[in-house]
């Protein structure tokens, strides 16, 4: 995200939270708890960008936000003194990550402008080129042409004598090998993708954040890219297979009756675009995400996660869903998943007790959806519920409900499921931000009830666009009725 000033400002991706007094403070502890384990994720993936954003955010939800809650004074003083450490963990890791996130930010604007196209007849302002210009090379064939300007130039007679291409030099035209063999793979050969795992078994990250206090050091040449890792060599096992590949390809002629099998087909967008919701028409036609220009996503961490589902999970729970729907009476589930490569994944979708009634539903014994989702290690990506016998659209509880899970984890989404609606039998939503967001902060109104349209004149939520439906995903079902 970039300041006013047109320059990158990291610090606009981890923004000052409001405290809510109505969510309890636990919900925040457990919110902090969420945001430092992504920052161990990023860190094992060398991510330091959205490393040190998820530091800030931790700094913040500690220093700014959890201390102004009503019930800060009255909790438990080791649970306070437990994140005081981690929260000066945080800080040293800061100090030590801020020049390498400075640099990759300075190499990152230095790279757009330099790739940027400039209009006809339009120069780089005197300023910005004298700032450029100890930071950019000459290209190597401006080099070359200095350096050889100052020496006597040879004659043609000694050049084509020396030439390996003969007296012609670089008149004649390059022509390729031709050959007339074409390489011809073997057909029994597997293509398939490789299933993206469940991950319910996590891997334990290299360095937490303890009582041991921070023990990590940074040097300039750690850490130097953004989800960048290094490519081990090649086990003996893995050349053996290498060579095994070489002798099953033949140099024959290419048989244009055998066919390759071709993998299965990628993750493609969910299609909510063109799913018009039937509600108030502040609603309609909007767009979930952060509103970023591309100048702004050279940050990615300014922008939400990707969120992939599998194609099969809400068809599944619309036959979880089938009895309650008979009876119409909605049903909700919660999503929860893991994360890896910037990329959030919905591996559980966890069916919890609860009271549901025509237009409503709630769950009962929370403790047990945090048991589940802190034995996976999982994050808490939203939440599924159905409306068996209205549109598809978000109601004003559908709206609070949503709200506590997206503080929680902004990429948090709703689903809603309407079978009976002839226009769309799904979508897939989030509040607006800060817009929306803020309207649901700012009520303490309960049951059914009319909202203001956000203060920024947009709509309170909006349809998601960065939400994926991949045919590859596994998940596990946790029913806990």
């Amino acid at each position: 995200m970039r300041s006013s000033s047109g320059r990158i400002n990291i610090a606009l991706c981890a923004p000052r939270i409001a405290v809510d007094n109505r969510i309890p403070l636990w919900r925040y502890y457990r919110m902090a708890d969420n945001v430092l384990r992504q920052a161990d994720i990023f860190r094992q993936e060398k991510n330091i960008i959205d490393l040190y954003v998820m530091l800030l955010r931790f700094s913040s939800l500690n220093t700014e936000t959890i201390p102004h809650h009503r019930d800060y004074k009255l909790y438990q003083q080791s649970q306070k003194n437990a994140f005081k450490k981690k929260l000066l963990n945080a800080l040293e890791e800061l100090e030590l990550l801020k020049p390498l996130v400075q640099r990759k930010l300075d190499d990152m604007e230095i790279k757009q402008v330099t790739q940027a196209p400039l209009p006809f007849g339009r120069q780089l302002a005197p300023q910005k080129s004298r700032n450029l210009r100890p930071l950019i090379s000459r290209p190597p064939e401006a080099q070359f042409r200095s350096l050889s300007s100052s020496s006597l130039q040879p004659k043609e007679e000694t050049l084509s004598k020396h030439s390996l291409l003969g007296p012609n030099g670089f008149s004649l035209q390059f022509k390729p090998p031709m050959c007339s063999i074409k390489v011809q793979y073997p057909s029994n050969i597997d293509l398939a993708p490789v299933d993206v795992p469940s991950l319910q078994q996590p891997q334990p990250p290299q360095t937490t954040h303890g009582d041991q206090g921070l023990k990590r050091r940074y040097s300039g040449d750690e850490l130097e890219g953004s989800s960048l890792e290094t490519v081990p060599p090649p086990k003996d096992d893995q050349k053996c297979f290498s060579k095994e590949l070489d002798s099953l390809i033949s140099f024959e002629p290419m048989d244009a009756t055998k066919l390759v099998r071709q993998p299965s087909p990628p993750p493609v967008l969910a299609e909510v675009q063109d799913l018009v919701p039937v509600v108030p028409p502040q609603v309609t036609g909007a767009v979930c995400g952060t509103e970023n220009s591309p100048a702004e996503n050279l940050v990615s961490s300014g922008a939400s996660l990707e969120l992939y589902i599998s194609t099969t999970l809400m068809e599944n729970f619309m036959r979880m869903a089938k009895r309650n729907s008979d009876k119409n009476l909605e049903t909700c589930g919660v999503l929860a998943g893991s994360l890896k490569n910037r990329k959030f994944y919905v591996t559980s979708l966890i069916i919890p007790k609860q009271e549901s009634t025509s237009d409503s539903c709630q769950t009962t014994n929370e403790e047990e959806i945090f048991e589940v989702q802190d034995k996976q290690s999982l994050f808490p990506l939203g939440w599924i519920h159905t409306h068996p016998s209205q549109s598809c659209f978000m109601s004003s509880i559908d709206l609070h409900t949503q709200y506590s899970y997206q503080i929680m984890l902004p990429e948090s989404v709703a689903i809603v499921m309407a079978p009976r609606d002839s226009s769309r039998k799904y979508g897939i939503f989030r509040l607006s931000t800060p817009g929306g967001m803020s309207v649901i902060r700012g009520c303490d109104r309960r049951g059914f009830h009319p909202h203001d349209p956000p203060s920024d004149g947009g709509p309170i939520y909006k349809q998601c666009s960065d939400v994926y439906m991949d045919p590859n995903l596994r998940f596990d079902v946790v029913d806990l009725r």
